[in-house]
């Protein structure tokens, strides 16, 4: 079964999931998933990668500047809105992927890019 890694997500819970390699990747968008957290509404983009692995990147609905539009942009889309990710679901792409380190010192795989 591939591993899941949400964008991030090993910043809550002790793990030891090996984080995919920093660059480019061929993709899939698999899933769409909308929550909410403290930057408020948010769509998660489910990616994975060719070796199994998914990986969700998320950005905040509706601007067309924003990280979504880019994102969306990449997989050949127009708009940074929820149908329109929704419409990408299936496409396939390669990913840009970079590693950060966030203030609590743990590194996680951020999404950067799509490329279509």
């Amino acid at each position: 079964m591939p591993a899941r890694i949400q964008n991030r997500s090993d910043l809550y819970a002790e793990t030891t999931i090996a984080l995919p390699a920093e660059g480019i990747h061929e993709a899939e968008l698999v899933g769409v998933e909308v929550f909410a957290n403290t930057f408020g509404e948010r769509v998660g983009l489910v990616f994975r990668l060719g070796d199994g692995t998914e990986l969700m990147q998320s950005a905040a609905p509706g601007s067309p500047r924003g990280k979504l539009a880019e994102l969306l942009r990449g997989l050949g889309g127009t708009e940074g809105t929820l149908d329109a990710a929704r419409a990408a679901i299936g496409r396939h792409c390669r990913v840009a992927i970079r590693h950060g380190v966030a203030k609590s010192g743990k590194t996680y795989a951020g999404i950067e890019k799509t490329y279509g």
